[in-house]
């Protein structure tokens, strides 16, 4: 019986590590592609994007697909120097998929007015396990 007890503790610790480390995989898809809106990196951002993602900023339109989204990160870099850092509010994992409710900290400066914008939004990231890497589905701010 005690063998039995061991073999459990074991199986549930190795359960809660693999949970862990999957968080940890998200949390290293949201640290990066802020990381590339900092160094205004397109290829790098697009990497973390799966093909068929949305964007929902407020006050547009979805942006939906690879090249509308690339046209739109062209566009916040051709216009803006980010530097901006997640703040980690919740994680919720299922096996497939993965979300991840945060806050954006930071500062947008305007290249054609070099003014400064104070960024604290509230958002969520769908992401979704293509052959064992996060990728985002859906990212929704405010």
């Amino acid at each position: 019986m005690k063998g039995y007890h061991i073999i459990t503790v074991m199986f549930l610790w190795s359960c809660a590590a693999s949970t862990e480390n999957t968080k940890d995989d998200v949390r290293a898809v949201v640290a990066g592609i802020l990381d590339s809106d900092n160094n205004a990196d397109i290829e790098r951002v697009l990497s973390y994007y799966g093909d068929d993602a949305v964007l929902m900023p407020p006050g547009k339109d979805e942006i939906r697909g690879m090249e509308n989204i690339r046209r739109n990160y062209e566009n916040i870099f051709a216009t803006s120097i980010l530097n901006l850092v997640p703040e980690e509010q919740e994680i919720i994992l299922t096996k497939e998929l993965a979300v991840y409710k945060g806050r954006t900290k930071g500062k947008v400066v305007l290249k054609s007015e070099s003014t400064e914008r104070m960024i604290n939004d509230k958002f969520v990231m769908i992401l979704e396990s293509d052959h064992g890497t996060w990728k985002i589905k859906t990212l929704i701010w405010n």
